[in-house]
């Protein structure tokens, strides 16, 4: 099924292309994680996600060695414990798990620091489709492909079809 689909999407790819090919239309592709890798205001808002990343990181190997030690504690003294005691010592362990949890939770895809990324990154891409769209205006292309390592829509192109560095061009220089 998954073939087919996948066949089905090919085909209507290489039709539509092949289609704008015979019209003339002229195509041109970017390579964003190149633009991106380049532009400073992108270094800076992936650093800042990174250290965003590592601050959590550190957060929960801290709270993961005091829970261990916690628990251990706990399991060994559990015995000699009033019931009192043991109360309270389950609920600093769960308590601990929560923050746990918590922490895991601001790394997941809708978490805190996908958020943060969102905030940061959403107006660099609307700057560089804007960009993007001036330099095909500017070259009279109808449709600009992206062609990135972890992204690719396009298998081959002529070197003369890149955009990249004329859009990483105008988006340092304004030009």
């Amino acid at each position: 099924m998954r073939r087919n689909l996948i066949a089905i999407i090919v085909f209507f790819l290489s039709s539509s292309f092949l289609l704008f090919a015979q019209q003339g239309t002229k195509l041109g592709y970017i390579d964003s994680q190149s633009i991106l890798t380049q532009l400073p205001e992108a270094i800076k808002a992936q650093g800042d996600v990174q250290a965003a990343i590592d601050k959590i990181k550190a957060q929960i190997d801290s709270i993961g060695q005091v829970y261990q030690t916690t628990l251990a504690d706990y399991q060994k003294q559990a015995s000699l414990m009033t019931d009192a005691k043991k109360r309270d010592a389950q609920q600093k362990i769960m308590d601990m798990e929560k923050d746990y949890n918590d922490l895991r939770a601001k790394l997941d895809a809708n978490g805190e620091v996908a958020q943060l990324n969102r905030k940061l990154m959403t107006p660099i891409i609307d700057k560089v489709k804007a960009a993007v769209e001036e330099v095909a205006k500017k070259e009279g292309i109808q449709l600009v492909l992206e062609k990135s390592d972890q992204l690719q829509v396009v298998w081959y192109a002529e070197p003369s079809m890149d955009l990249t560095f004329k859009v990483l061009d105008l988006l340092k220089t304004g030009k």
